[in-house]
C-alpha cells in the first residue's frame, strides 16, 4: 500500500522509506537470498534475525552521512530489496547501494530507478551518481553499466569474503 511520501518508480515499482517496522519483511528477503547476498555484502552475516535486521535499518537510517535516504524496494506489491542514496556530498556527488531478491532479478529494476533519480537530480543537488561494486558482482556492475556509468576507479584488496580478497569497482554517472 502505498504512502504520501512513497516513490513512484512505475505502475509495478515503487521505493518507500525504510523503517524500523520493515524489519520483519527485510528480514525475510535476506534470508530467502542470504546465499546470494553473502557473496556481495559485508552485513549480512550479522543479520540472523529479526532484532539484528532491526538494527541493520537503524544503523543506515542513523548513520552521520549527509542527505542518506534508504527504501525498500517495493515491485509487485512484494518488499523484493533495499536501495539507497548512501550520501550527497557538497560537490554533488551520491553514493547509490541496493540489493534485491533474486526473483527479480533481469527486470530492470535498479535501471529505473536511477533513470527518476537522474530526474529528479537537479532538485536533488545531485551532479554525479556513483556506484560502488565488487569487481566479482557481475550483475551490480551490468546494472551500473546500463545506467551509463563509467568505471572510474578500482581499489584492490577492498574487503575480505569467505577468506577471499576482492577490489571494488567504482563506477560514476554523470548527470
Amino acid at each position: 500500500m502505498l504512502a504520501a511520501n512513497d516513490q513512484i518508480i512505475n505502475d509495478d515499482l515503487y521505493l518507500s522509506a525504510l523503517r524500523l517496522g520493515d524489519a520483519t519483511a527485510i528480514f525475510k528477503c535476506v534470508e530467502q537470498n542470504r546465499d546470494l547476498l553473502s557473496k556481495y555484502l559485508y552485513w549480512v552475516e550479522t543479520v540472523t534475525d529479526v532484532a539484528s535486521c532491526r538494527q541493520y535499518i537503524d544503523d543506515r537510517a542513523n548513520s552521520d552521512l549527509p542527505n542518506k535516504q534508504w527504501f525498500k524496494v517495493v515491485s509487485r506489491e512484494e518488499v523484493s530489496g533495499v536501495f539507497a542514496i548512501k550520501s550527497i556530498d557538497d560537490n554533488g556527488l551520491a553514493e547509490v547501494g541496493y540489493w534485491l531478491s533474486a526473483h527479480v532479478h533481469g527486470q530492470g529494476i535498479i535501471g529505473s530507478i536511477i533513470k527518476k533519480l537522474v530526474n529528479q537530480a537537479d532538485i536533488m543537488g545531485i551532479s554525479c551518481i556513483e556506484f560502488r561494486c565488487l569487481t566479482s558482482n557481475l550483475a551490480s556492475i551490468g546494472a551500473a553499466k546500463k545506467c551509463g556509468a563509467i568505471k572510474e576507479d578500482i581499489i584492490s584488496d577492498f574487503l575480505t569474503i569467505d577468506g577471499q580478497s576482492q577490489s571494488l569497482a567504482i563506477y560514476r554517472l554523470r548527470v
